[in-house]
């Protein structure tokens, strides 16, 4: 017996749990009845055989677990008969149905966040044969929810069907997705922010790589920058994943150098993001360690999982290139241990914390003063 994942949200006043079934993302009616409509499960129950609307009951253990452990209102036959369960379609209904109008359209919103954030969350962990599905479904739930005329608000749920597309090696499904993406963008150019022309610009420079179109592709990830920078600045930690794409591109066409700069760069920023958020200290113009105020990084954690593959793959680079003891791949173990400090991995982080100390020359001593002070907030964060 183990309790299900459940999402909740709020709809006005009222709370919902959606329950993660085996048979779906599921309602508990016991809930809907007293959150949405102030009845009690039992007699709503009887309502709702009448009319004949769409519902299952469940005796899952799991399921029966779950409620007992949210506290949540079910019907009194609920103990023979099973926990009764509602489709969202359901719910959608009955709000209609019970004039409850004005919940539908955040209702609908709340479903269509919620199918956007699963298909994010599955891309970030590598699961495009999952995401893709989700993805075209929050393509599906905004068309309908923002019909007649297309809106921008479908902006990013073409942009997750293009990515979903992409992972899974589908170019042509993702540059149609793209296409649906920039005719909305260029329907509404005083609407578009540079953040959203940014993601577009990053993911046509993915797809153009992805078909070996490297001029394209470096076109585009410059793009990338240039909206990313306008809206951040050049040396915000949202600007660093154009400048790695970019020296992704470099590689593949055989310019180490220029490769190397737009690593370097990467290397840079994030060193600098990371001292002031894990350790609370920056670097002066003139080189000098001084304690900075407290900050925090303008991602999330998925993204940060992503931004330690990054800094693993450039320290990867740097390794093949100059050498695997080369002190500035120590310095990308360095930084890549910060990251995992703020994701709190500490096996890992002690990994990367062991071999910067080993690459590090002793002589360099605020090099060595920064990895010790990553230790002692790993083992800080350890103790937590």
């Amino acid at each position: 017996m183990a309790t299900l994942t459940y999402t909740v949200f709020s709809l006005g006043d009222a709370q919902l749990h959606q329950l993660h079934t085996a048979q779906g993302k599921m309602f508990v009616m016991g809930e809907v009845a007293v959150e949405l409509f102030q009845e009690s499960p039992t007699s709503f129950l009887q309502e709702m055989r009448k009319a004949k609307y769409q519902r299952q009951a469940s005796s899952d253990r799991d399921v029966l677990h779950t409620t007992a452990e949210l506290h949540l209102p079910v019907e009194s036959t609920a103990t023979t008969a099973g926990i009764t369960l509602l489709p969202a379609a359901t719910v959608e209904a009955l709000l209609v149905d019970k004039r409850k109008l004005e919940l539908v359209q955040p209702f609908k919103l709340a479903l269509l966040k919620l199918a956007s954030q699963e298909a994010a969350r599955l891309m970030a962990a590598g699961d495009y044969e999952a995401a893709l599905p989700v993805a075209l479904d929050a393509v599906q739930q905004g068309q309908a929810l923002f019909k007649p005329a297309p809106a921008l608000q479908l902006f990013p749920l073409y942009l997750l069907a293009a990515q979903a597309n992409l992972g899974l090696r589908r170019a042509k499904q993702c540059e149609d997705f793209l296409a649906l993406a920039s005719w909305l963008a260029m329907k509404e150019p005083q609407l578009t922010s540079n953040v959203m022309k940014s993601q577009l610009s990053r993911l046509y420079g993915q797809l153009y790589a992805f078909q070996g179109r490297q001029r394209d592709a470096l076109n585009a990830f410059a793009e990338d920058v240039y909206y990313c920078s306008l809206e951040h600045g050049p040396e915000d930690v949202r600007s660093s994943v154009g400048y790695y794409n970019m020296g992704r591109v470099f590689a593949a066409t055989d310019d180490a150098m220029k490769a190397t700069a737009c690593n370097d760069m990467v290397a840079q920023v994030w060193h600098a993001a990371l001292c002031r958020v894990v350790l609370g200290v920056a670097m002066s113009p003139e080189g000098a360690m001084e304690q900075a105020p407290p900050a925090e990084l303008p991602i999330g954690r998925l993204q940060l999982m992503e931004v330690v593959d990054m800094l693993m793959d450039i320290g990867r680079a740097r390794s093949g290139a100059l050498g695997p003891s080369h002190t500035t791949v120590g310095d990308m173990c360095f930084v890549t241990a910060l990251a995992l400090i703020q994701l709190e991995e500490g096996d890992r982080a002690a990994e990367q914390l062991e071999t910067a100390r080993r690459l590090l020359p002793d002589s360099d001593l605020q090099r060595i003063r920064l990895v010790d002070m990553a230790n002692i907030m790993l083992g800080a964060v350890a103790a937590q």
